[in-house]
């Protein structure tokens, strides 16, 4: 994907960039929806994210969300609609064995009651490849797929050497913004969880949960050995009914989700190494406190209440102090 771009100058940059009262965008294609009345989870030119402990069913809704793009129905209340003339959906998977790959397209295949699937259906394995190859895959695959409206990525975690590193999750979600704009498609993303406090993983995660149009959790109920799909954020919509899929004798059903009150998050939840991180993320220039309050909320759907607390947890532990200029930084 050549960045024509980059040849401009500034000048010519902000041209390109000016608003233009003339211009009309086309209304949103919305090209996901979950349950009735159908929500807004995801649409052309945004990436949204599924997120979830290892072997916690991510896998399972994301086979039965591509089988809906198959069918005229939705699948367990998801369903991708394809445009028109943009029906290709292409679907890469960077962690999975052979076995495990081909018994995931068998689900798919399962799902939509299908014997193969269209022609319009890719599949790729790359498992083997490197990160950057696998970025430049996926970019040649757009460019020579543009009737491709939507491609899926089983997990997001290969794209990147270190999904620690601020610098390099940055960029990765800079490419993230950037072909789905290009290429006008809906990126799927399906992203693991920390275990300790089930946040998407890394700084990755938390550039994810910041820019995505969606970010929906997965969790496997051992006790009811069920797993049930909902929504974190909703950034296009109101969050939708959760769904519970339990497995009878070898076969996925959806039913009733249990109504589990979660307690409350507190910032004591937090560790000091995972609260120092979010400090130094958040405040690496000084600061008001009314921009960081509103930053811990938006990186962690807490309430004002919850910066509150953090930010005080912050202040008495000596890592961040108030200047002359009643902005806060990071010592």
């Amino acid at each position: 994907m050549e960045n024509t771009d980059n040849k401009l100058t500034v000048t010519e940059l902000l041209a390109k960039r000016k608003y233009n009262p003339d211009y009309i965008p086309n209304k949103e294609d919305i090209v996901f929806t979950i349950g009735t009345p159908a929500r807004n989870v995801g649409s052309l030119s945004n990436f949204i994210t599924f997120s979830g402990l290892p072997k916690s069913g991510k896998s399972l809704f994301v086979s039965a969300l591509v089988a809906s793009a198959f069918v005229p129905y939705d699948v367990f209340s998801m369903k991708i609609h394809l445009p028109k003339d943009r029906r290709k959906i292409c679907y890469f998977d960077t962690e999975s064995s052979d076995y495990d790959f081909y018994r995931q397209i068998n689900r798919i295949k399962s799902f939509c009651e299908l014997s193969t699937l269209p022609d319009w259906f890719n599949a790729y394995q790359v498992r083997e490849d490197g990160s950057t190859q696998i970025r430049k895959m996926i970019e040649t695959y757009l460019e020579e797929n543009k009737d491709c409206s939507v491609i899926v990525i089983d997990g997001l975690l290969d794209l990147i050497v270190n999904m620690n590193d601020e610098r390099e999750s940055s960029l990765l979600t800079k490419w993230l913004k950037k072909i789905t704009k290009v290429y006008n498609i809906l990126l799927i993303t399906v992203l693991h969880q920390s275990k300790s406090n089930l946040s998407t993983t890394g700084h990755i995660g938390s550039a994810s949960d910041r820019f995505a149009q969606s970010t929906l959790d997965i969790v496997k109920d051992k006790e009811r050995n069920c797993f049930i799909l909902s929504s974190r954020f909703m950034r296009s919509d109101i969050d939708f009914e959760p769904i519970t899929l339990m497995n009878f004798n070898g076969v996925f059903q959806q039913i009733d989700t249990e109504v589990k009150k979660e307690p409350s998050k507190k910032a004591t939840d937090l560790n000091d190494m995972e609260s120092k991180r979010l400090c130094s993320t958040i405040i690496n220039s000084p600061t008001n406190y009314n921009d960081i309050s509103n930053e811990i909320i938006e990186r962690t759907a807490t309430s004002k209440a919850y910066a509150k607390n953090l930010i005080k947890i912050w202040i008495s532990k000596g890592w961040i102090i108030k200047g002359k200029d009643n902005k806060y930084f990071t010592r």
